[in-house]
C-alpha cells in the first residue's frame, strides 16, 4: 500500500541530501517516509559520482542477510525484482533479480539491454563476516555456480567464458542498506576496488 509523501518531505530529494553531506540515519528517515514507489523514483534519480557518494554515506549500518533481498515467506523460485542504476557513464540502467532455491541458495542474474554481449551475469547472494579481511557485508559472488536455475530465467551462461569473462569474471559487488528495500553495491574484483558503485530499489512493497 502507498502512503502520500509528507509536506517535510515535498522540498526533499536524495540528491539534495547527498549533496548536503547527509548521513546514513538522515537519508534512511528520508526514504522510508515515502511510498515504494518513490523509493524507486529517487534511488533511480542518482547517477555518476553521487552513487559513490551514497555507498560511503550508508557505511556503518547493521550487515545485511540474505532475507532482505529475498524475504522467507517468499515462496521458493519466485522472482524478486530490483531496479538498478549503476555511476557508469552508459548504459546506466538495469535489473537485478534474485530467487531462492529449494537447498536455500539465494541466487540471482543481471536483466539489462547488453545481455546478449555480456551474458546474464549469474551470481549466489553470501552473507559477510564481521572478521572478514576486505570489506564486512553481504556481497554478491560472481565467481560461484547456482545449484540450478529457477523457470522462467536465461539459461546458464558461465561468468568465466566470452564477454562475460570481461564483464563478471572474479567479481563480487558488498552491499549495504540505504533504506528499506533500498541497497546500494560496489564492486570489487579480487579483492581490488574498481570504482564502479550501484543503487537497487525493489519493485512493490
Amino acid at each position: 500500500m502507498n502512503h502520500p509523501t509528507t509536506a517535510s518531505n515535498q522540498s526533499k530529494t536524495l540528491r539534495k541530501l547527498l549533496d548536503q553531506g547527509a548521513g546514513r540515519e538522515e537519508i534512511a528517515a528520508f526514504m522510508n517516509e515515502l511510498s515504494p514507489g518513490e523509493r524507486v523514483d529517487q534511488a533511480l534519480s542518482i547517477t555518476g559520482g553521487r552513487v559513490a557518494k551514497l555507498f560511503r554515506a550508508v557505511e556503518g549500518g547493521p550487515l545485511l542477510t540474505l532475507q532482505h533481498f529475498v524475504p522467507d515467506d517468499v515462496a521458493t523460485s519466485r522472482t524478486i525484482i530490483f531496479e538498478g542504476r549503476n555511476s557508469l557513464p552508459m548504459f546506466t540502467r538495469f535489473q537485478k533479480r534474485f530467487a531462492r532455491l529449494e537447498s536455500g541458495q539465494v541466487i540471482g542474474y543481471n536483466h539489462q539491454t547488453m545481455a546478449f554481449a555480456t551474458g546474464p551475469g549469474f551470481f549466489v547472494v553470501k552473507e559477510g563476516r564481521p572478521d572478514a579481511s576486505l570489506l564486512k557485508e553481504l556481497y554478491l559472488d560472481y565467481t560461484d555456480v547456482p545449484k540450478e536455475v529457477p523457470s522462467g530465467w536465461p539459461r546458464f551462461h558461465s561468468n568465466a567464458a566470452g564477454l562475460s569473462l570481461l564483464v563478471y569474471a572474479n567479481m563480487k559487488d558488498y552491499m549495504r542498506q540505504v533504506a528499506t528495500n533500498v541497497y546500494i553495491g560496489a564492486a570489487y574484483k579480487r579483492g581490488k576496488g574498481q570504482n564502479q558503485y550501484f543503487i537497487l530499489a525493489r519493485q512493490g512493497d
